[in-house]
């Protein structure tokens, strides 16, 4: 019995050091991956003009606060930030997301979160990819796309199904929309 008192906190020190060194390959391997992710989410840099897939215009576009409500057929063909200018209301920032939208072929516009702007250079859309459509429903990562610019923004606004289309709701301020145009095949 003697010998095994002793083999015991042997034993549970080396099940012990198994298990860190597993852990610390596993932190290493998340770490490659966080480093770069930047790499992997920059497909290519940011421009004003629209340089991705060019579908037919839409003569409607339904927006949407989450992804979760995205049909299964849809597909996500651009990742923007939206800078409208400060007096905006709530309807002319939905008309003129919108139309840019329809312009563009979209289908379903997921809007993200908002924020005030920095600097009031609106109406401005800046766009950040993806090299090629993917599934919303099955690929959609979040909002991960310019974040080296929304990281800079000021306050955080509240833009819900309230504020859009809401010709009462006005901004006092220049804002930065987080957006993703989608192409809904019937």
């Amino acid at each position: 019995m003697n010998n095994v008192n002793r083999f015991f906190p042997l034993l549970a020190g080396g099940a012990v050091l198994i298990l860190l060194s597993g852990c610390a390959e596993t932190r290493q391997e998340l770490w490659s991956d966080v480093s770069s992710l930047k790499e992997d989410l920059t497909v290519w840099k940011k421009t004003k003009n629209y340089k991705g897939i060019k579908y037919p215009s839409s003569d409607k576009v339904v927006p949407t606060f989450q992804d979760q409500q995205v049909p299964v057929s849809c597909r996500v063909f651009a990742h923007l930030l939206v800078h409208i200018p400060e007096g905006f209301t709530g309807k002319t920032l939905a008309q003129t997301v919108e139309a840019e939208a329809m312009a563009r072929g979209a289908d379903m516009l997921l809007i993200g979160e908002t924020r005030q702007a920095q600097d009031d250079q609106g109406p401005v859309f800046s766009y950040y990819g993806p090299a090629q459509p993917y599934t919303c429903r099955d690929h959609w990562s979040g909002w991960k796309f310019a974040y080296e610019e929304w990281v800079n923004q000021g306050e955080w606004i509240a833009m819900g199904y309230d504020e859009w289309g809401n010709p009462k709701a006005r901004f006092h301020a220049p804002l930065v929309i987080q957006a993703a145009f989608l192409r809904c095949p019937k």
